[in-house]
């Protein structure tokens, strides 16, 4: 898409939006922050009632002194919103980006972590039916068969704990019902893509119930390569879930959910758009760069790029009423992640640096016990205990035989092939308490939580024996060993070619306070942090349909080690847990007989040793992949939201979101450049467009005595960001705009639908992330248009 349509589709977002405002300013602007109310069709003002568990318990959402988005399980299902992608345009203020290691990164209201390690928290934390899905690889496939999906926004600390410094996303699972029902969802699109989804819910007894669902895809390669005949791109997913609901008697409520996914298939590739280093030596030096379409892209058709990554979890609830009032909640969860892949890193078909493997796996337990009243109580609290055992490894093989590097160790006899392996093992424990006081028309809230978090880390960096290379690194690390150590008066060491299939990473900085010894090993390391998150705020409600609120937070994310293949301990040095403060005052209001309504939010981040991932100037390698704190930084914000339903047959939508997200105090190295030591003051932070619009539209309208008509259309446009502080031209993520369109019939009864749809309709050439290697600089494409059609059918 040109530039010139993307201009257009900012305009035509903008005029949308504006003349929502219109039609509701006249009459007072209202309230909510939803797309629809839940499982229910849209109702004039219905959209009010809709019912969340924001605060861990079910309250309307305009009674939740909060900012949270919540979008109903028909509206993801009516615009086919289902993967993180899709979520992320449907969501304001949240932004997805992929990575190297098929990681996704979420960035909330600018708030975000762009590492990629399987063993990293993020800063916006996942949940499905509030028990964690702790690391981001884990949350790909569970959006299926959802009653509704919950976005809280801010930092989410006191109820939700460490890591949801910039929210919390919390995937409401559908559950089962008290009559039988069933239904399926069948569709194909473009590059043969076949959908299926199916569910079976109802009762097996008096007091059991049981819903069972399950979802698989399957589509061709969408991406070939532009010097090559090769294709990749396909998918083959499955993911399932069974959910068990036990009512024993009238006080005890037991819940099992186990579910899991499966993902095939191959990885998309990346798009060479630079050459570093470009020279005589560099093997890359002339290759063609990638065109500007979604489709075009190189790769290495020698490491057979392949996915094969699993998941499955465990979730038990139980919640027992002591009295009318106070009930007792345990939550227990295990997760099971495995990870086996392989992928091209440089968007060439050299191997440059190309993963022949990249796997791993997570073992996740999580244990949370809670007491808290309800009813119409005017003192509501929350009390509870929180336990977490998470252990993460990773493991990788590197080839880059056609790099710089390869050339630049001929004097060794050339290197290759290497290999790293990771193992972090963390421990978390908390206590937390919440409370809501009602005082007329005012509700004074506190919240604070404490939390104690351990970490340990161990991992290795190795030479691998590959053909023609004759394990150099014995003479190269005896060459870098003993320059260390002579410039630190030590005595030269011999590594041998058998040492090099052990442990090369040379400690530079000292083991566990120990003295650097400058010999190669393993490297291990731990962190022991402890901090205190806690949440204040008032809201104001004069008369029903208008709330005002205003809300103060202080916020937490763990501290982390990298999993990098690093050449010195100093690549493997840890980031210390960062900090959020938040100021946030906005409104909830609903008017004329709730068929308008409007939320606004306005907001300031203090932002204290962000984690970020950036690079470090190794002397044997060069620019290396490392962590940092950036000690200040600060996030101004503004976001409205109106949805009107001015008729049963009619709704519509228009959001806004502005972010200035600027590094207040950093010294580090400039990705484009390699400078050292270069001052950032008032760089902008990765991944945050400053603005993010979106507009759209619903239909539902009789045509016969037995049919219905249906459809809509959701415009987005986001402005220009970058993937690194500081980085520009090569490293921008530019502007783009999507349009997406839906038109139906269905059964007045809504027994059955048919539906075509289109996404990206206008072809539209954006990208989500920018990354480079040793020489070359690549990115994301993001999907070109896809279209097709889809038919459910249910059954009670």
């Amino acid at each position: 898409m040109t530039r010139a349509f993307t201009k257009q589709l900012r305009h035509m977002s903008l005029l949308a939006s504006t003349a929502i405002a219109i039609t509701t300013l006249p009459a007072g602007i209202a309230s909510a922050q939803v797309a629809d109310q839940a499982n229910e069709p849209a109702t004039r003002g219905g959209a009010a009632d809709i019912v969340v568990t924001a605060q861990k318990r079910e309250q309307r959402l305009n009674d939740v002194g909060l900012a949270v988005t919540a979008i109903g399980g028909e509206a993801l299902q009516n615009r086919q919103i289902a993967s993180l992608t899709d979520i992320a345009s449907a969501v304001p203020g949240l932004v997805f980006s992929n990575s190297a290691s098929n990681t996704p990164v979420y960035t909330l209201r600018g708030v975000g972590f762009n590492d990629t390690t399987l063993g990293s928290y993020p800063d916006v934390s996942v949940y499905l039916d509030e028990a964690p899905l702790p690391f981001p690889v884990m949350t790909k496939l569970v959006g299926f068969d959802l009653d509704r999906l919950e976005v809280l926004k801010g930092p989410q600390g006191t109820l939700f704990g460490n890591n949801a410094t910039g929210g919390a996303i919390n995937f409401i699972a559908a559950k089962p019902t008290k009559t039988f029902e069933a239904g399926g969802t069948v569709s194909y699109g473009r590059f043969n893509a076949i959908d299926g989804e199916a569910y079976v819910s109802g009762p097996i007894s008096d007091t059991l119930g049981v819903r069972i669902s399950g979802k698989a895809t399957h589509s061709d390669d969408w991406q070939k390569s532009y010097t090559t005949d090769a294709k990749t791109g396909g998918s083959e997913n499955y993911a399932g879930r069974i959910i068990l609901a036990w009512e024993p008697t009238d006080r005890l409520r037991v819940n099992l959910n186990v579910n899991g996914w499966l993902e095939k298939g191959k990885p998309p590739a990346l798009q060479l758009i630079g050459i570093r280093n470009a020279g005589p030596g560099n093997p890359v030096t002339g290759y063609p760069l990638a065109p500007e379409n979604a489709r075009s892209a190189d790769f290495s058709t020698n490491i057979d790029p392949y996915l094969d990554n699993s998941m499955w979890q465990a979730i038990g609830r139980i919640d027992y009423d002591l009295t009318d009032d106070i009930s007792v909640t345990s939550l227990t969860s295990y997760v099971d992640y495995k990870q086996k892949m392989a992928f091209d890193g440089d968007g060439t078909t050299l191997n440059n640096a190309d993963f022949r493997f990249f796997g791993g796996g997570i073992k996740s337990f999580s244990q949370e016990l809670r007491i808290a009243n309800g009813g119409n109580n005017p003192f509501r609290y929350i009390l509870g205990l929180n336990y977490s055992d998470d252990r993460a490894k990773d493991r990788s093989e590197l080839d880059y035989r056609d790099s710089t590097i390869n050339t630049g160790t001929a004097a060794f006899g050339g290197i290759f092939r290497s290999g790293f392996r990771a193992n972090q093992n963390m421990k978390n424990y908390a206590a937390f308490a919440n409370a809501e006081y009602d005082v007329g028309d005012l509700t004074f809230k506190g919240g604070i939580r404490y939390t104690k978090s351990k970490r340990e880390a161990n991992s290795c960096f190795f030479g691998i024996a590959a053909e023609g290379s004759n394990l150099p690194f014995a003479p190269l690390y005896t060459f870098f060993a003993n320059l260390l150590r002579s410039q630190n008066g030590l005595s030269p060491i011999t590594v041998t070619p058998e040492q090099t299939l052990g442990c090369l990473t040379i400690d530079n900085t000292g083991l566990l306070g120990a003295d650097p010894t400058f010999l190669p090993g393993q490297f291990v390391g731990k962190l022991n942090e402890d901090n205190v998150s806690w949440r204040a705020g008032i809201d104001y409600k004069p008369r029903p349909g208008i709330l005002l609120y205003a809300n103060v937070a202080k916020g937490y994310k763990a501290g982390s080690f990298p999993s990098v293949a690093a050449s010195t301990t100093q690549q493997s040095q840890p980031v210390r847990q960062e900090s959020l403060q938040s100021y946030e005052a906005g409104f909830k209001l609903s008017l004329i007989d709730r068929t308008l309504q409007a939320n606004g939010a306005i907001f300031y981040y203090d932002y204290r040793n962000r984690q970020i991932r950036s690079k470090l100037l190794d002397p044997n390698f060069g620019p290396l992949d490392v962590l940092v704190n950036v000690p200040k930084s600060n996030v101004k914000g503004l976001e409205l939201e109106l949805t009107a339903n001015p008729a049963d047959w009619f709704s519509a939508y228009a959001n806004f979101t502005y972010l200035d997200a600027k590094v207040k105090r950093y010294t580090g190295l400039n990705p484009e450049t390699l400078a050292v030591g270069q001052n950032f003051d008032g760089a902008a932070l990765p991944y945050t467009p400053k603005y993010q619009i979106s507009t759209g539209f619903s239909v539902d309208f009789p045509v016969s005595d037995n049919l219905n008509g249906f459809g809509g259309a959701d415009l987005n446009y986001r402005s220009q960001t970058n993937a690194f502080i500081g980085a520009s031209n090569l490293f921008e993520i530019k502007d783009y705009g999507t349009l997406d369109l839906r038109a139906g019939i269905k059964s007045q009864d809504d027994r059955w639908s048919f539906q075509v749809w289109g996404k990206n309709v206008t072809n539209s050439y954006y990208w989500d992330n920018v990354a480079f290697f040793f020489d070359t600089v690549t990115r994301w494409p993001a999907r070109p248009a896809t279209y097709g059609a889809t038919l459910s059918v249910k059954f009670r």
